[in-house]
């Protein structure tokens, strides 16, 4: 295939392929290498940020235990759960809870977190009078209680709705049983944290890379959200549900055609629990899009130099038959004015003086040919014409005789008046083309003298489509043979009663000139026929209709055509179809 090629296409491709894969693989292995060390950043800065994160999340976890706990050594909460011996045993229920509004109030403000507290006892709960407890549910028929029953003294809960309190508020709930001792049984402290602080703490702490973070429980399940749609879809992938039961680690993730990048580690309050952040690969690979716009840019800028200088290279060597070749490709193109000239004095330059040579023998050539031609188809023309029927002028004349002895001088004057501007017409100053306009009135006046002929034989109608250019050129002297052969040959059976109907029509391609009478008609096999006429025609009627098909041809070519349709004493139709020739008039 190689050798097929030119010179300086072969000299151009070998200078352009080193070019190519020195810069190209330069510019990979740049983008490869940069990526490895981006990506690598990406990991230890994910990593890094959910392990601060996870800490903050302990700290707060932690605090809120401690604020739980330091409330239960509060006086006050030791006296309500009986622990405090110092007091009197006649305190009633209320009084211990009018005595825990302040240590609820002092509790709050040392861990804003904590949005309630509940304490749980067989007596009766003990809560912030402030807000509303719903008493409709008891927190010893909750779930809550029997998770710390069977699980353990003291637990988180994940997020759930409030029942507690009527503000039904998302929270996640800090369970633990109301004093580790065996003097007192079945009393519980529940103190409830709002989900939108938990998540608006995780929010704080996030990065500009901005992943999104789950806190997910020992099951898969998001911490902060109930019936995640996430978690669900996470729960069917093995590698999230290993790292459940793993302290920390990464690994990737892939849903709907995105991939992620996922670090998670574990809480260390809430061992239950395991902190995940996701972080879409297209974000973590961003710092890559400026490394990959900057080496595309130098690979561009060193190949579109590589091309200009190995163009020029090229070019120079092979100018002068690069010059040549263009002259054959418009001689191709049927350009055959070109020639060839060079300063040069090399083998290229005798090849591209012969070439001249050559052409200026083809241009003498076509001329002749040319010449030729154009003699042989006006002497055919001339000659086509020549055989109109000379049966009209003598019947005219006859006529116009016989109406000067019956002293019908109006219809003698109209009758010479018509024969004359039908000569001058038809003459049409001895040029072939004439307008639509002219050829209508050429036939017009044919029909006007045959009407004084033969008084009441036919009657006539010209219709012309508004569309139509009336100055589009035509081949002068087509429609006169078919009114001849309608009103000589159709009608030679009657005496009146004959019509003819002359249209002129257009489409995008084509001019359409249909002459229809309602004469003798044809038979079904010859009406296909172009060339045949009315079956009563004579031998020169028909010869007359034959000559236009035949003039039609010469003048247009293929695309022009004769075409007849009849139905016996019905309707004889005559169409001829030629192309649209933009032009002035006689051109």
């Amino acid at each position: 295939m190689l050798y097929r090629l030119s010179f300086r296409r072969r000299i151009w491709i070998a200078f352009m392929l080193i070019v190519i894969f020195a810069v190209t693989t330069a510019g990979a292995l740049s983008y490869v290498i940069a990526e490895e060390v981006v990506k690598d950043n990406a990991y230890q800065l994910s990593q890094d940020t959910i392990h601060k994160t996870s800490k903050v999340l302990d700290e707060k976890l932690n605090h809120i235990t401690q604020a739980v706990y330091s409330m239960m050594v509060n006086t006050a909460y030791r006296r309500a759960l009986g622990l405090d011996s110092s007091y009197s045993d006649s305190e009633n229920y209320y009084t211990h809870l009018s005595g825990l509004q302040s240590t609820f109030v002092q509790t709050k403000l040392t861990e804003p977190l904590i949005d309630s507290i509940l304490i749980a006892t067989r007596e009766g709960d003990y809560y912030q009078t402030s807000q509303q407890r719903n008493f409709s549910h008891s927190f010893y028929d909750s779930a809550l209680y029997a998770s710390i029953k069977s699980e353990r003294r003291k637990l988180w809960v994940a997020g759930h709705e409030d029942l507690f309190f009527a503000s039904r508020e998302k929270v996640i709930s800090f369970v633990m049983e109301g004093i580790p001792s065996h003097y007192i049984d079945d009393s519980y402290v529940i103190a409830n944290v709002k989900i939108d602080s938990i998540r608006s703490l995780i929010v704080s702490e996030d990065t500009n890379r901005k992943p999104f973070l789950l806190l997910a429980s020992s099951d898969g399940s998001d911490v902060l959200i109930e019936d995640s749609v996430i978690t669900d879809k996470l729960k069917h992938d093995p590698k999230y549900m290993a790292a459940l039961t793993d302290e920390q680690g990464s690994f990737e993730y892939s849903d709907q055609g995105d991939e992620y990048l996922v670090n998670f580690t574990k809480l260390g309050g809430v061992k239950e629990w395991t902190l995940f952040s996701f972080l879409p690969k297209a974000e973590l690979m961003k710092q890559m899009d400026s490394i990959k716009l900057t080496i595309l840019g130098v690979i561009t800028g060193c190949l579109l130099v590589s091309f200009a200088f190995a163009n020029m290279l090229t070019r120079l060597l092979v100018r002068p038959l690069s010059h040549l070749q263009s002259l054959m490709k418009r001689v191709e193109m049927n350009d055959l004015n070109v020639r060839y000239e060079s300063e040069y004095n090399d083998e290229i330059t005798q090849v591209g003086y012969r070439f001249n040579r050559m052409l200026e023998e083809l241009n003498h050539m076509f001329d002749v040919v040319k010449q030729a031609e154009k003699d042989k188809r006006q002497s055919e023309m001339k000659a086509l014409q020549a055989q109109i029927d000379p049966h009209f002028l003598y019947n005219t004349l006859n006529t116009v005789y016989w109406k000067s002895q019956l002293n019908q001088l109006e219809d003698v004057q109209e009758m010479v008046l018509s024969l004359s501007q039908l000569f001058q017409l038809g003459l049409n100053r001895g040029k072939e083309m004439t307008s639509i306009e002219r050829e209508l009135l050429h036939v017009e006046e044919y029909l006007k003298i045959q009407q004084r002929c033969y008084e009441t034989l036919f009657t006539y109608s010209i219709e012309v489509d508004p569309l139509v250019d009336m100055q589009q050129p035509i081949l002068k002297i087509m429609l006169q043979p078919l009114v001849e052969n309608s009103i000589l040959h159709g009608f030679n059976d009657r005496n009146e009663g004959g019509y003819i109907r002359i249209q002129v029509t257009q489409d995008d391609a084509h001019l359409y000139f249909i002459v229809e009478d309602n004469g003798l008609g044809i038979s079904e096999n010859n009406a296909a026929d172009p060339e045949l006429r009315h079956p009563a025609a004579s031998a020169a009627s028909g010869y007359a209709l034959h000559n236009v098909r035949l003039r039609l041809q010469l003048q247009y070519g293929s695309p022009a055509g004769l075409h007849m349709e009849s139905e016996p004493n019905v309707c004889t139709r005559v169409s001829i179809i030629i192309p649209r020739l933009p032009g002035p008039e006689g051109s």
